[in-house]
């Protein structure tokens, strides 16, 4: 994926305990990795609070390609945008980049707006979708 299609990014270091026996990042860490992009994006638009259980959206389903390793200390770059919005779910792709630049991941997510009292999907709401198809240009739209 294009490098140049992601506005938002966010940085985090590669700590003592992200990393398994081989002295890399473990696998399932980079699913924290994307949940850390995730929120400073989500926050950056103003679509969630700091209230966790105020959120109100799942998370579905969860895809990574692993292309390159990552170190103890390495600043790792979290580049992330939402590609897809569907009438109650929106998709994020993202890019992980070690600090000399090279992929060290692409994975994708799709996330669901929901009503934990009802426990079902709700559409998104039209703020949503007006933050979100403004801030993302060549947004895909079609209801899912």
């Amino acid at each position: 994926m294009d490098g140049n299609l992601f506005r938002f990014s966010a940085t985090t270091e590669v700590r003592w305990r992200d990393l398994d026996a081989l002295n890399h990042v473990n696998n399932a860490v980079y699913f924290t990795y994307l949940e850390q992009g995730r929120v400073h994006y989500l926050r950056e638009l103003g679509l969630v609070s700091e209230d966790p259980s105020a959120i109100g959206f799942i998370l579905a389903e969860a895809h990574c390609q692993y292309k390159s390793p990552l170190k103890l200390g390495e600043l790792v770059t979290i580049r992330i945008r939402i590609s897809e919005l569907g009438r109650s779910s929106f998709v994020f792709h993202y890019r992980l980049e070690g600090a000399d630049g090279r992929v060290a991941a692409e994975a994708r997510s799709t996330q669901v707006r929901y009503d934990y009292d009802a426990e079902r999907s709700v559409p998104l709401s039209e703020d949503w979708r007006r933050i979100i198809t403004s801030y993302e240009p060549g947004l895909s739209t079609e209801p899912t």
